[in-house]
């Protein structure tokens, strides 16, 4: 499967945050934990009877008023959802990823100081569990 991440970005917001490097082995159960969320938002959005994946549909979603800096390929999951489904996308789908790819970021730095590591690594991703679910 073909990275849904701005790879770049990602890391550069990793290493801002804290001064933290982050492997290339990282990026892969966060890709894998992305498109498993955008299964589901296209689920819902069809058991709503709709033919747009919207922000929404993220068991994960949070109201916001921007996000500074869209950390997914938007015409990636645009083709992703669309080859996949049928179905359109909203804009807001990618503020809704940002947001989770963010807080799974901050989540691995927390499990790397813990480790007393100076870098990210898969071992330091950890799913999310939704607490604001919209079904």
């Amino acid at each position: 499967m073909e990275s849904l991440i701005v790879v770049s970005k990602v890391k550069k917001l990793i290493k801002e945050r804290q001064g933290f490097n982050t492997s290339a082995s990282f990026f892969g159960p966060l890709n894998e934990d992305l498109v498993a969320s955008i299964n589901q938002a296209i689920e819902h959005a069809k058991k709503m009877n709709r033919k747009t994946v919207m922000g929404r549909d993220f068991n994960f979603y949070r109201e916001v008023e921007k996000v500074d800096t869209i950390l997914v390929v938007s015409s990636k999951i645009k083709k992703f959802i669309k080859s996949t489904s049928g179905l359109n996308t909203s804009a807001q789908v990618m503020e809704q990823l940002s947001i989770k790819v963010e807080e799974l970021c901050l989540n691995a730095i927390k499990s790397a100081v813990e480790s007393k590591r100076k870098t990210v690594m898969d071992k330091d991703f950890k799913p999310l569990i939704a607490n604001n679910s919209v079904y």
